[in-house]
């Protein structure tokens, strides 16, 4: 009998192990490989907006082809960023993601309250100094990712889309 419970608490000691280590470093692996991948497409604070996907290109997971993804690594860790997104029919939306995957905010066009969305993202270590009146998202860590989805129903009305999406813009406050 105690050879069985000592080996049902070290196999669930071991369990728990697994557990912790994949709730805490699982998510900042992934996002480390986010950041790198990014980092190679553009530098941070600066949109990114790769062609529609194909089956062949996945520079998100499970992309879909019927949205246009703009995505911009950000770092706050020195300014607050104003990142502005103009709206494109039938749908766009704006999400944060912070450096262990957490979706820490997310705005569309049914709930920005004005074209273009236009909030500052601010972190834990941005100094918040003038930013009194502006539509403040606060991230959890002063990195991350912002991800815009834009719905693209044929493949006529992409240019126009496209067009707009590139007037996407982070500036730095």
């Amino acid at each position: 009998m105690r050879r069985w419970l000592s080996w049902a608490l070290g196999i669930a000691l071991g369990a728990a192990l697994v557990h912790v280590a994949a709730v805490a470093l699982l998510p900042r692996e992934i996002m480390r490989r986010v950041f790198a991948g990014f980092a190679a497409q553009g530098p941070p604070n600066q949109f990114v907006h790769p062609p529609l996907a194909t089956h062949e290109t996945r520079a998100v997971v499970r992309p879909s082809p019927d949205l246009a993804y703009s995505a911009v690594l950000f770092d706050v860790g020195e300014h607050p960023l104003r990142v502005i997104v103009p709206l494109t029919a039938p749908y766009t939306s704006l999400s944060g993601f912070a450096t262990n995957t957490d979706n820490f905010f997310a705005l569309n066009d049914q709930t920005a309250g004005a074209d273009p969305i236009d909030v500052v993202i601010v972190g834990p270590s941005t100094k918040r100094a003038g930013l009194a009146g502006l539509r403040l998202i606060e991230s959890p860590s002063d990195r991350g990712v912002l991800l815009v989805r834009r719905v693209v129903p044929s493949a006529e009305a992409f240019p126009a889309i496209d067009a707009i999406r590139q007037r996407a813009r982070v500036e730095t406050r």
